[in-house]
């Protein structure tokens, strides 16, 4: 049997995700994986399966590959 590691909004931030709006606003809008709750209760806090996470990033990467290219957002400097 497998046990599952779980991440927080707190280990996404620091692994680079973005901040926490931008988590959620990524979850929200379907760009990346939800997250699970243990518990009914609103405060109770929410978890990614780490598994989840490592497929979002080798997809990124996958996408990435096959554009022959990684675009991080960064305009070219218009004077070169």
């Amino acid at each position: 049997m497998k046990i599952n590691s779980f991440l927080t909004v707190k280990d996404l931030t620091e692994m680079g995700f973005g901040n926490r709006v931008t988590i959620w606003k990524k979850v929200r809008n379907n760009e990346f994986p939800a997250p699970i709750k243990f518990g009914n209760s609103s405060t109770c806090p929410n978890h990614w399966f780490k598994d989840d996470i490592d497929e979002y990033v080798a997809n990124l990467k996958a996408i990435s590959r096959s554009k022959g290219q990684v675009n991080y957002g960064l305009r070219k400097n218009s004077t070169s």
